[in-house]
């Protein structure tokens, strides 16, 4: 846990966050001993010269929509709570993004809500996987209109190379230790259409899955993952894409890694994990290797 009573923030758009989000945001919370800070962030969108005092008044229309839809999520959390962790607001001003990244720098984790296409909002998906590539903490993208307890209570942990699945599996396996929940261990692999016939001609597909399954069972028979109550791993020959967003529907948390050492905005957030954020049906936990 970090120095702060805040340890958990939820960015809070300006027509709040659905259910899911507060449940979501409320067990983690609760779990980890830490409060609940409900952040909204204004972001002036002045596209000609004012005079000073039009965007003051601009500022202030907006800080009172801000401090509102917080006043309201506020109500909203406090029941969830139980009075056993205390829960914080506060506007803030600049641009979405880098704002939110900043407040959450120095916290245990952001939670983020991912919209649904259509609509005025100003959280959007892209912002939210701007802030699930530049946060310095886990970031946890929850889907419009989930809720807990409709999924598998299973957490799943995504695996891009067996050999390296070390530093994957063991931020995944302490959080569902932590949660008392199982843990599956998922590896995709595939390869496009056109190469698979010349590729397997002197490799058999089942033989090349067999060998990924063996080096994970390895990597995690090294691992100290036996805090968990069940850990099962699973390989399969499909796309990536479809393996791991067709885990959400069978998980409570999908863990996915970014790499460390990131530069650029984004830069670590590669087609695959984008493409699950889009899609996913139960929360997506973005965690740093180990």
């Amino acid at each position: 846990m970090t120095g702060t009573e805040f340890g958990v923030v939820v960015a809070v758009g300006p027509d709040g966050v659905q259910d899911g989000v507060l449940d979501f945001a409320a067990a983690e919370a609760l779990r980890r001993g830490t409060g609940v800070e409900l952040v909204h962030v204004v972001h002036s969108f002045v596209a000609v010269p004012s005079a000073a005092d039009q965007i003051r008044s601009l500022d202030n229309a907006l800080l009172e929509v801000g401090r509102a839809v917080l006043t309201a999520v506020a109500e909203r959390l406090r029941p969830r709570l139980r009075g056993r962790v205390p829960v914080g607001t506060e506007v803030l001003f600049g641009p979405v993004a880098a704002t939110i990244a900043a407040r959450a720098a120095t916290r245990d984790l952001l939670v983020l809500e991912r919209r649904e296409p259509g609509g005025e909002r100003l959280l959007t998906m892209s912002v939210s996987t701007r802030l699930a590539a530049r946060a310095q903490v886990p970031v946890a993208v929850v889907p419009h209109g989930w809720a807990p307890g409709t999924h598998d209570p299973a957490v799943t942990v995504g695996v891009d190379h067996p050999i390296e699945a070390a530093g994957q599996v063991e931020p995944a396996a302490a959080y569902a230790a932590e949660c008392g929940r199982p843990l599956r261990v998922l590896h995709a692999m595939w390869l496009a259409e056109a190469y698979q016939d010349t590729f397997f001609v002197n490799h058999a597909r089942r033989k090349w899955t067999e060998e990924a399954d063996r080096e994970l069972r390895q990597v995690l028979d090294e691992l100290d993952v036996v805090s968990a109550p069940a850990v099962t791993r699973e390989v399969r020959w499909v796309r990536p894409v479809e393996a791991l967003v067709g885990a959400t529907r069978r998980s409570s948390v999908l863990v996915l890694s970014r790499r460390t050492g990131r530069g650029l905005v984004g830069a670590d957030l590669g087609p695959v994990t984008r493409a699950v954020l889009h899609h996913a049906e139960c929360p997506v936990l973005l965690v740093d290797r180990s």
